[in-house]
């Protein structure tokens, strides 16, 4: 089965912002989010304070408790060499000195099942003649939970660059995350099913007003109590730039990446892959970047078993989403 997601990009241009790794068809990554990093930051001299923090997005939104671990402040790392940094972060990471506790919920994929279920008529208004493609369910693919409890243990970094005098507050973590749901979401159908999943992981943000680099490495394994549903170990790399310093032509500056494999539990098999590649074109005096991402999303059938698996033969999703990043 072949198919082309557009909707998740044409949708990024209607809103004016670029779809999440997660909108993208990746799977989400509950943690520390942007607003959840702010305020670590301006709690910075006051490691022993308890912060609850919200985000509220299309297509992740959430509320978290910030609760430091110990007294110690919260280290520095000075560098703008990526091996060093993620180096300096792995370093001392056994031990936890910080504990976030997360409830998130998905909106666009929610309503995606809520359509299906409840307005199969306009659900089916979104088809494309002759393609195979449902808009609706391009801009809602990705996401395999309505909602998810999370909770991350690790450590922070205060990340800078060196004489920048910018004052911008940019965090870096690395630790263990737990999370756990009671409902799945196949073809926008929700399944019920009590899941968890647990990861280590390594991620990061540099937000300056000229450059952005945000970077994610994960491993782990999900668990899911409906037997018909595949246990599976994976591992995802995610590494985005915008540099509006760059020459307009720059690939290694300007661009993207995300490479997400699923492998079964009994017997290694792969059942999902993803990868995608992304090219920046910013415009420094406007202040946005256009961005496109070409790619695919490889499904196994064995992904599912019994009465969950409905078609014997693996599918795989084109992926091209033009959308605008500020």
């Amino acid at each position: 089965m072949h198919r082309i997601a557009l909707a998740a990009g044409m949708l990024a241009l209607l809103f004016g912002t670029a779809p999440s790794a997660s909108a993208a068809g990746s799977t989400p990554a509950p943690g520390p989010s942007t607003t959840a990093r702010a305020a670590v930051a301006e709690a910075q001299a006051e490691t022993s304070k308890t912060e609850v923090v919200w985000e509220l997005d299309p297509y992740y939104s959430d509320v978290d408790v910030n609760v430091p671990l110990t007294d110690k402040p919260i280290p520095t790392i000075r560098s703008k060499n990526e091996a060093t940094i993620y180096r300096d972060l792995i370093t001392g990471s056994l031990v936890p000195r910080y504990m976030l506790l997360e409830a998130s919920v998905y909106p666009m994929p929610v309503l995606g099942t809520y359509l299906k279920g409840h307005s199969p008529w306009l659900y089916q208004q979104g088809e494309i003649s002759h393609t195979g493609v449902n808009v609706i369910e391009s801009a809602t693919a990705g996401f395999q939970e309505p909602w998810a409890l999370s909770a991350f243990f690790g450590n922070i970094a205060n990340l800078e660059i060196p004489g920048d005098t910018s004052k911008v507050s940019n965090l870096g973590y690395t630790g263990y995350l737990l999370s756990a749901g009671a409902q799945h979401i196949k073809d926008n159908v929700l399944i019920q099913d009590k899941w968890y999943e647990a990861e280590w992981k390594i991620k990061g943000d540099l937000d300056y007003p000229d450059e952005h680099l945000s970077w994610s490495f994960r491993v782990g394994g999900k668990f899911n109590a409906n037997p018909y549903i595949t246990d599976v170990m994976y591992f995802g790399i995610h590494r985005s730039n915008l540099d509006f310093n760059a020459p307009f032509l720059s690939w290694l500056n300007n661009s993207d990446v995300d490479l997400q494999v699923q492998f079964s539990q009994h017997g290694g098999r792969p059942v999902y892959e993803e990868l995608e590649f992304g090219k920046k074109y910013p415009f420094a005096n406007k202040g946005y970047s256009l961005t496109l991402d070409i790619g695919f999303i490889w499904e196994s059938p064995y992904e599912y078993s019994g009465p969950l698996r409905t078609d014997n033969k693996s599918s795989l999703t084109l992926v091209f989403r033009p959308s605008l990043e500020f």
